[in-house]
């Protein structure tokens, strides 16, 4: 799907996350978009990620979460995926761990965007095979493929 290709790339990927909390995983993650043009203030990104978390997990289920910020300080959509093997606490709406955190960032003028790409994240990774396809990645090449193709 074109949507992924535009905002995800292999470097915005970790495919083995270490952290074992949800805050740790929020602050591992949005690392690797610290050198990012799409960011204009990362300490502020972060803060923004944090507090919206701390408002309500976003842990949805099923081994996902999706941390998002929509905010001014970010000029152009971006995701960073990354993978647990372990599982990462996130206080799940469902109380399992998360193994699968997909953070996205939006310009708050792109509201319709984000709310689409918020729902398109939701749809996909509600697909068992294809969680578990992102699971056994090996690397982000494997990760993003899975987003550009579905299952296959």
């Amino acid at each position: 799907m074109d949507r992924w290709d535009r905002i995800l790339s292999e470097e915005n990927v970790l495919v083995r996350l270490k952290a074992t909390r949800r805050f740790d995983a929020i602050r591992e993650l949005s690392a690797v978009l610290e050198d990012d043009d799409a960011i204009g203030d990362h300490k502020q990104f972060l803060s923004d990620l944090i507090r919206r978390e701390k408002e309500s997990s976003t842990g949805i289920g099923k081994g996902i979460a999706l941390p998002h910020a929509h905010v001014d300080s970010i000029r152009r959509q971006i995701l960073a995926v990354g993978i647990s093997g372990n599982g990462i606490d996130f206080s799940s709406v469902d109380g399992e761990p998360v193994h699968i955190v997909a953070l996205l960032a939006t310009p708050t003028r792109h509201q319709k965007q984000h709310m689409g790409l918020l729902a398109a994240l939701s749809r996909l990774l509600q697909d068992e095979a294809v969680r578990q396809r992102l699971i056994e990645a090996a690397d982000a090449a494997q990760v993003v493929g899975v987003f550009k193709t579905g299952v296959r």
